[in-house]
């Protein structure tokens, strides 16, 4: 889980603390878990994170920094990021889809007619 404990949405369905204001992420964070990963001898990781409104790019660059380092490291990993929406920015898309990843992938965590029931409505 990258970008901290500590979401800036309030999801319903979710039990990931929130805030407005999360701490900082960790600059060492990509490079970190990047080590670990190449370490532990799989072929095939998956980072996800929480959401991260308060930053600008959502917290793409911080994917696509984890997935470039991780790759450097080792070459032959497969890569996988399951990612928040970046509030529909489709440049941190582009930036993370660019970073050398293998599968982009986005969870739905809800049927259409219990969206506003139970998604938080930032989360279109």
């Amino acid at each position: 889980m990258l970008l901290g404990d500590t979401c800036t949405r309030g999801c319903r369905f979710c039990a990931v603390k929130t805030s407005n204001k999360p701490p900082a992420p960790d600059a060492l964070e990509p490079l970190k878990t990047a080590m670990a990963g190449a370490s532990w001898g799989v072929d095939y990781v998956v980072l996800t994170s929480v959401d991260r409104d308060d930053l600008p790019d959502g917290g793409s660059g911080h994917f696509a920094q984890t997935v470039r380092i991780l790759k450097e490291l080792k070459p032959g990993i497969l890569v996988e990021c399951l990612t928040s929406d970046f509030r529909g920015d489709l440049d941190a898309v582009s930036s993370l889809a660019n970073s050398g990843l293998d599968v982009y992938a986005h969870n739905i965590e809800t049927v259409k007619s219990l969206q506003r029931i139970v998604r938080d409505p930032r989360a279109g």
